[in-house]
């Protein structure tokens, strides 16, 4: 399951964000790079711990869509990416783990998802897609200030040359409650019906019903 929500960040920070980022120092994204993706990264990066990160990373966890579609137990190396023309990030596979902290101590942390928050509105840039390969082929997001693309680690990617302008967003990975991409969208899939019934009929025997499938799976699948 691939998701492009829209504006799960408000004009309001991204205004903050985007007049301090104009200040901020980056350094060369290689240093982030593993082995095999050195060669194909060209971009610059400022990662976390940084204010500016932990803001965007508290209203993406109150975000009720981006909670139930990825329902995260962890987000993992946070960082934000800019590309200035010319610049890019050749084809490449994310990490299967990673390093997060817990009290100061490293632990090994699985990545289930990735995820690429938009920092510049669309008319600013030019270039720039992010291409996903999957088993139909290759598709490609130029993604709007305030915009989050969600999908699966597992997929090869790469983000095209900026040709104009610059082109900012925050990347990070997700460690989930439900590891399999397709208990995520099962649960997904059943939220948004249950959001449905309710709106439209309240709350019925038919929600009663979905919502006990709904939890049952949960309690099934859900692993800490």
């Amino acid at each position: 399951m691939i998701l492009h929500i829209k504006q799960v960040i408000d004009t309001g920070t991204l205004s903050v964000i985007q007049d301090k980022l104009g200040s901020a120092s980056f350094a060369n994204g290689r240093e982030s790079a593993g082995w095999a993706a050195q060669g194909v990264k060209d971009n610059e990066q400022l990662r976390a711990p940084h204010p500016l990160i932990e803001l965007l990373l508290k209203r993406l966890q109150q975000h009720e869509m981006v909670q139930q579609a990825a329902r995260p137990l962890q987000f993992v190396n946070t960082m934000i990416n800019r590309y200035q023309p010319g610049q890019s990030y050749g084809t490449h596979m994310d990490d299967a783990l990673m390093f997060a902290r817990d009290s100061g101590v490293a632990i090994s942390t699985r990545t289930d998802l990735s995820f690429t928050l938009g920092l510049t509105p669309l008319a600013d840039y030019e270039g720039g897609e992010l291409v996903i390969e999957d088993s139909s082929g290759e598709r490609s997001w130029r993604i709007d200030a305030g915009d989050l693309l969600l999908y699966p680690s597992s997929f090869l990617h790469r983000v095209n040359p900026v040709s104009a302008g610059t082109r900012t967003a925050m990347v990070g990975w997700i460690e989930s409650l439900l590891r399999e991409p397709q208990q995520r969208e099962i649960c997904f899939d059943l939220f948004q019906s249950l959001q449905y019934e309710f709106n439209a009929h309240g709350k019925t025997s038919q929600f009663d019903q979905l919502s006990k499938t709904y939890n049952n799976l949960l309690r099934r699948w859900a692993k800490r």
